[in-house]
């Protein structure tokens, strides 16, 4: 990780976890605790919602692919898991798993520039259905609450994640991302590879192609839309478990404009501290006691990293195994 980055990620981390801590202490360990036991081990069947959002997630990153060079649905679920397990639990600020995935589906055949493309373009169609869901939750928020600064303030950042995602599609849709691809594919360690196969022009071209196929970017964006949307179920679940009930309208906010936060923190390693800090204050504007919102916040996260921590194992056992098999066969060249 280059020294740059390296700083913004421990900035990112002293901030969130600062802001994690000081949010437990104003509550109050024993209190959040107490909850907690309320729901006990129930509060592990949040992991079933697991399986079903990661696939929800394959398949809006395979969808993206053209129909002749789509990848098998257990591949692509098990790259984009392997991808996601990446962002969750290792300091990559939610790019390292993009390139992961992206690298394990080349491993499996797909082309290298359309694929890298394909994994900017995915990028794009997350950041799109986050703050569309972002949206919708304000709007949710404006019709529940009434608060018209709070809605207005909430808009405006949705707004500016929305340019920044015009800017960033105009810019592929332009071809004018070659620069960042290259460094990309330097770190995927395929960029030989790129250049026997044509160059950065098979990536210019999957570009083309894909915004100008709006019926692949509307499913991706959908798929993706749909995930977030089932995801609001955890929420309930949790409200119902610890005994303080949680609306499905309540829940629909709480997702839309805290995923919307997270996806503008992604500096912050996991959005710790900002995850926690939204749903209280967003709970405390629909009457939800802050100790609630932490337990949520807890429970969301117990979904995002238990699952994920033999899907790490698995990809960095997929890495090993790779790793091996090129040291042997430079070994076998050197040889002769």
């Amino acid at each position: 990780m280059p020294l740059s980055q390296t700083r913004k990620f421990f900035i990112g981390a002293i901030i969130g976890v600062s802001a994690f801590s000081a949010l437990f202490l104003w509550q109050g360990v024993e209190t959040v605790g107490t909850l907690i036991g309320q729901g006990s081990l129930a509060l592990l069947f949040v992991c079933f919602f697991a399986p079903v959002e990661q696939w929800l997630a394959s398949e809006g990153w395979r969808v993206l692919f053209p129909h002749g060079r789509r990848p098998k649905t257990i591949r692509t679920l098990l790259a984009s898991w392997m991808g996601s397990a990446v962002n969750t639990l290792l300091p990559v600020a939610t790019i390292g798993g993009e390139l992961a995935k992206t690298r394990i589906l080349i491993r499996y055949g797909q082309p290298t520039g359309p694929t890298v493309a394909i994994m900017f373009v995915d990028k794009t169609t997350q950041a799109l259905a986050v703050a569309l869901w972002g949206v919708f939750g304000v709007l949710m928020l404006a019709i529940t609450v009434g608060d018209i600064a709070v809605v207005l303030s909430a808009l405006a950042g949705v707004g500016l994640l929305m340019l920044g995602i015009a800017i960033f599609a105009l810019l592929q849709k332009q071809g004018v991302l070659g620069t960042s691809a290259s460094r990309v594919l330097e770190r995927l360690g395929l960029d030989r590879k790129l250049r026997w196969r044509g160059g950065l022009e098979s990536m210019d071209e999957a570009f083309h192609e894909l915004y100008e196929d709006r019926f692949r970017l509307t499913a991706a964006v959908s798929l993706r839309f749909v995930q977030r949307v089932f995801l609001v179920g955890e929420v309930v679940l949790v409200g119902f478990l610890v005994g303080l009930p949680i609306g499905f309208v309540d829940a629909i906010i709480l997702k839309g404009i805290i995923g919307a936060l997270r996806g503008a923190s992604f500096v912050v390693p996991g959005g710790i501290g900002i995850q926690e800090g939204g749903y209280v204050a967003i709970g405390a504007l629909l009457g939800h006691p802050a100790d609630l919102m932490l337990v949520v916040s807890l429970a969301t996260r117990i979904r995002e990293i238990l699952p994920s921590i033999p899907v790490l194992i698995l990809w960095q056992m997929t890495e090993a195994r790779k790793l091996l098999g090129i040291d042997r066969s430079e070994a076998s060249k050197d040889a002769l």
